[in-house]
């Protein structure tokens, strides 16, 4: 009888660990492609002279940046880590704590640089004229600096506080450490980001109505404010995916550490490890994903994203008119060469001679 009530328990934990291998191997790959793709059109597009002059591209463009980190160091080492056992950081304290150093910062970098073209698109909504000279891309330049330079130093405290405990796993110090670490986490990564980038968009629709109501009857809004609205609408598309992909798993993390030493078994364990895998997924959605949201949503992108393809088709097509000129100046050289018996005979003799 025993036996007829464990087995589908056991069934239920098997497919469990093959749901938890799914995620961990093959949907973080796919990750890792459409993030590679992604991130190097992205960088093509916000590079364009188009997108020079506009201070809110500077912040997207930094945001790609920090998510080249997480795309091409943290996510092949989960890989490597969650789908196949293979985790230098258990023997290899250095690496242990450049990897979570890196994970750390790379991520919250990210989303603080959307919350700064959140404030941008706010400031360059207002009516005020020093207001709007904030939105400038040398200003722009230097909040990207000073933000890399804080978020390097708030999460300077990971060198010090994670060690590899005697179960050989990379983490916080156990008790007060683990906890904090988890709440830095969840606060500076999951919650302000989030909050702040809504209470900048409710702001900045504030005083787009503001504006919309100062211009005359009749007299169209500038190019420039459509442009400013299509940034808005990349924004709040940006903001929401950011909220659903960041939040579950920092409230994960803080769940697992409060819940550290209360027994579980196999099962709560084997359910537990799927949630977590599932969750530490989804989070990296965001970092990987981001092209192609903003493909979906921004006119101005798609029309930049279709000048480089065509461009690029351009190129090729000259380059294969070039190669097939070459082939057949080349054919036409030899059939005149064997169709000629003098020069044959005189190539023969400088043979020879050599």
């Amino acid at each position: 009888m025993s036996f007829v009530a464990i087995q589908p328990r056991l069934v239920s934990i098997n497919m469990l660990n093959l749901v938890s291998d799914i995620f961990s191997r093959y949907c973080l790959m796919v990750l890792f492609i459409l993030g590679t793709i992604g991130l190097t059109l992205n960088t093509l597009i916000f590079t364009r002279r188009t997108f020079r002059q506009n201070s809110c591209v500077h912040y997207f463009l930094a945001s790609t940046i920090a998510n080249y980190f997480v795309v091409f160091f943290i996510l092949p080492s989960r890989i490597l880590s969650d789908g196949y056992d293979i985790d230098p950081g258990q023997y290899n304290l250095p690496y242990c704590r450049l990897r979570f150093y890196t994970y750390f910062t790379a991520k919250s970098l990210s989303s603080w640089f959307i919350v700064l073209a959140c404030f941008d698109r706010r400031m360059s909504s207002s009516q005020s004229v020093h207001s709007r000279a904030f939105a400038r891309p040398i200003i722009a330049r230097w909040m990207i600096a000073i933000t890399t330079l804080v978020g390097l130093l708030f999460y300077a405290y990971v060198p010090v506080f994670y060690i590899i405990d005697s179960n050989h796993n990379c983490g916080a110090r156990a008790g007060f450490y683990s906890l904090f670490d988890d709440s830095v986490y969840l606060v500076g990564y999951s919650l302000a980001p989030p909050l702040l980038m809504l209470i900048f968009g409710i702001w900045t629709i504030g005083n787009t109505r503001r504006l919309r109501r100062i211009v005359p009857r009749g007299r169209r809004l500038s190019p420039l404010n459509k442009r400013d609205h299509t940034l808005m609408l990349m924004l709040f598309l940006q903001v929401t995916l950011i909220t659903i992909t960041t939040v579950p798993h920092a409230v994960q993390k803080l769940y697992s550490t409060l819940t550290l030493d209360v027994p579980k078994d196999d099962f709560t364990k084997a359910a537990e490890n799927v949630f977590i895998i599932v969750v530490r997924t989804v989070s990296f959605v965001n970092h990987s994903c981001t092209f192609y949201l903003l493909t979906l949503s921004g006119k101005m992108f798609r029309q930049e994203l279709y000048k480089i393809t065509r461009k690029f088709m351009c190129k090729l097509g000259r380059q294969a008119i070039r190669t097939d000129h070459q082939l057949r100046t080349l054919t036409q050289t030899v059939k005149f060469t064997t169709s000629n018996p003098q020069l044959q005979r005189k190539q023969q003799l400088k043979k020879r001679n050599t």
